[in-house]
């Protein structure tokens, strides 16, 4: 290829791309969504050569690379592309494999060879003397951080660079150093102390450069929060804890550090000695050893000299000791070999007595739960009475006598039943989380497992947990402890509740998205770590020489935690939360996905007349998953009431996510399936306009007064949704539902 093609600019802007592209080719990282967009590039970038009509560039580099099967491999990019977007493993692994069958390595390779050269030394070789130290540092966030930092770069130019960017690459930041960072301290006046981060090496320090910037990374904090100003000097090297800035004037700094609890480093052999004795001590030190230049080396060689001279009598005393212990080794190998056959004789019984135990508690756990279930008052499970029965026991069943409007209960019951995302929403004291638990107490086979959320939480790792490499084992959260109960087959007959608590602590769509996800497949599933773990695991189960622990570990894995966990179909998931300024609003997906439950506070008025319509009743309904789970209304007698929603919902569909899209009208034909009758069927049109409708409102207000006077008519007939659209409009800014 001629020179002109090796300074194209549009082809060399591929050069990052096709760098990454070619690592997740060569190594065993898994592609997903994190790599769409390098894998977006090259397929542009194939289309851009292959395609009839092509640009004089591409055409002369696609025709010096002489490529014949170029069409091949562009339709195999794109299935590529469609399986991450759809987050299929096995389609995404078996195209990946038939790329490099197909030889997409030598088109990497070509294009590396002619336009990689440079950009590669931009990535990893920005400075010659420490290019080996800082590779791994670059590689990091040129490959595990490239999307986050791009963003941040882009952001940073636009002035637009955020507290919660800084804070996703100051977590990130922290795994990659183990939670500990070093700071070489470069200036300390009377306002401040400044520090550089730094990285140990074999050969020293080394800077690390900032991010994102081609300027020095550097931190500083005010030197008034340091206790003692003179213990920290220029020139130290310190071990500090870091969090993220909140600082806005100092956000590309990144990092604050706390330099009152900062740990000087030793630098020197001296200076290592002093941390465990005082300069005195150690100058007598010297003297013994005749240590009269202070040289580093010098120390270190006759120290060690030293040593190894005392250490003769040592060497004496421990060859002694080595031949005493080698006569105890050969008693005791003797006696091992004579307990294996004690052991050998001992296992078979032990299997047996195990099994009797297993019987024993199997037994014992079914005589305690006859005991306690002949104690409560079972109430047969009649449709038509469920709700006010539920309303009753939900009074009397708990000492704090909880009170529920009866519409309310029926739109919390049907939502989980049409297996609908359940958010419950409204002021603290209201009785959120509550209704969960008073459903499990009214209803027999039902679990309740309550998850706070930690305004930590990023991921979808913070929600379900990791695979441990070195233990072999998944470390579960309680919320997949919870799935994996749920899982199991002598629960199949209970429905699980799944309740986190608070949820928008956290952004949901952060650590919530794969379960948004995979719930839309026709199989809900969960991919929580490479396939071949979980296959060592079965070889682990058939070794007869294997510990305990380790078959114990082996048998979790296998048991409860595969590496495709099927969501089971007897869970529901449920999330409450309180909507003000210390929380994370619902993103369009969520609400897209979710029924919005509104609890307010009652009136005592309120309360008084529902307390007078309750019956007096005590126990738990006779029911289980399956009865649970088991539609009423056919599709054909639901058509009427889904005109009127899709009329309601037309009134807002010139404005973005606001009007029904399949998924929503899916939902609520399934909600409908559980309405008891005609009549009841349209008395719940109120509370799903309230629920799947008025949430995905945004609109700014002189957008929405075009149709408000239409839309106010249209609600008239249903109260609830018509006051909250009312109280909607009451802004001067937006119209949206919180």
């Amino acid at each position: 290829m001629n020179d002109v093609m090796n300074k194209d600019e549009e082809l060399e802007g591929y050069s990052q791309s096709f760098l990454a592209f070619q690592n997740l080719l060569l190594t065993d990282e898994e592609i997903s969504m994190n790599h769409l967009h390098i894998v977006n590039d090259i397929l542009n970038f194939m289309k851009s050569g292959t395609k009839t009509k092509r640009k004089k560039n591409f055409k002369i580099y696609f025709e010096n690379m002489n490529l014949s099967n170029g069409k091949e491999l562009t339709e195999l990019l794109q299935k590529l592309k469609t399986a991450i977007e759809l987050n299929e493993y096995q389609e995404i692994q078996k195209q990946k494999n038939t790329l490099i069958a197909q030889g997409i390595l030598g088109v990497t390779k070509t294009y590396l060879e002619t336009f990689g050269e440079e950009i590669t030394s931009q990535i990893i070789i920005n400075h010659d003397s420490e290019d080996k130290h800082l590779h791994a540092y670059r590689r990091w966030l040129n490959e595990d951080m490239n999307s986050l930092i791009t963003e941040m770069r882009h952001a940073y130019d636009e002035k637009t660079l955020s507290k919660d960017l800084v804070k996703q690459f100051v977590f990130e930041f922290k795994k990659y150093l183990q939670g500990r960072g070093l700071l070489k301290i470069i200036e300390i006046n009377s306002k401040k102390i400044i520090g550089v981060p730094i990285q140990l090496t074999n050969e020293g320090y080394v800077i690390l450069p900032h991010p994102f910037l081609e300027t020095e990374w550097e931190v500083s904090n005010s030197i008034d929060y340091v206790d003692d100003k003179n213990r920290l000097k220029v020139g130290d090297i310190v071990s500090v804890h870091f969090k993220s800035t909140h600082n806005e004037r100092f956000l590309a700094s990144l990092l604050y550090v706390d330099f009152s609890s900062a740990e000087i480093v030793p630098q020197t052999l001296h200076q290592a000695l002093v941390d465990y004795a005082d300069e005195s001590y150690i100058e007598k030190a010297y003297e013994v050893f005749r240590i009269e230049e202070k040289n580093e080396e010098i120390i270190k060689s006759i120290i060690t000299k030293k040593l190894l001279d005392t250490s003769i009598e040592v060497q004496v005393s421990l060859s002694e000791q080595l031949t005493q212990l080698d006569n105890v080794r050969e008693q005791i190998t003797k006696q091992t070999a004579e307990l294996n056959q004690e052991k050998e004789m001992l296992d078979e019984k032990r299997k047996e007595w195990h099994e009797v135990l297993i019987k024993i508690d199997e037994l014992t756990n079914m005589d305690e739960l006859e005991e306690e279930i002949s104690k409560i008052n079972r109430i047969p499970y009649i449709p038509e009475q469920f709700i006010s029965t539920l309303q009753s026991l939900f009074y009397y069943n708990d000492e704090q006598h909880l009170i529920y409007k009866k519409d309310l209960i029926k739109s919390f019951v049907y939502a989980l039943q049409a297996n609908i995302l359940t958010i419950i929403a409204g002021p603290s004291g209201t009785g959120k989380s509550s209704i969960v638990h008073a459903f499990a107490n009214a209803v027999e086979n039902v679990e309740v497992r309550m998850i706070p959320v930690q305004t930590s939480w990023t991921d979808t790792q913070d929600l379900l947990g990791y695979f441990h490499p070195m233990d072999k084992a998944f470390i579960p959260t309680p919320f997949m402890e919870a799935m994996a109960e749920a899982a199991l087959d002598k629960n199949k007959s209970k429905l699980f509740l799944i309740c986190l608590d608070e949820m928008n602590l956290a952004h949901v769509e952060y650590y919530f998205s794969e379960i948004l996800s995979a719930r839309e497949e026709k199989v809900p599933s969960l991919r929580l770590y490479p396939k071949r773990h979980w296959s060592t695991a079965k070889m682990l189960l058939l070794k007869e020489d294997v510990d305990l622990e380790r078959q114990q570990t082996a048998r979790e894995l296998i048991d409860l935690y595969p590496p495709i966990f099927k969501i089971p179909k007897n869970v529901r998931f449920i999330g409450t939360l309180n909507m003000d300024h210390t929380v994370k609003p619902l993103s369009p997906k969520v609400i897209d996905r979710s029924f919005i439950i509104e609890i307010n506070h009652l009136t005592s008025q309120e309360k008084e007349a529902i307390k007078r319509g309750i019956g007096r009743e005590v126990g738990k309904v006779e029911m289980n998953y399956s009865i649970f789970e088991d539609a009423i209304l056919e599709a054909s007698l639901i058509e009427d009431t889904m005109r009127k929603i899709e009329e309601i919902s037309a009134l807002f569909e010139s404005y973005p996510n606001a009007a029904l899209n399949s998924r929503g009208l899916k939902h609520i034909r399934n909600f409908l399936s559980y309405a008891k009758n005609n009549i009841e069927k349209n008395e719940l049109l109120d509370y799903i306009i309230l629920g799947k409708i008025l949430p995905r409102i945004e609109i700014k207000r002189m957008d929405i007064e075009a149709i408000a006077a239409n839309v106010i008519n249209q609600l008239q007939p249903y109260p609830l949704s018509l006051e909250k659209f009312r109280k909607m409009l009451n802004t001067k800014h937006t119209v949206n539902f919180w």
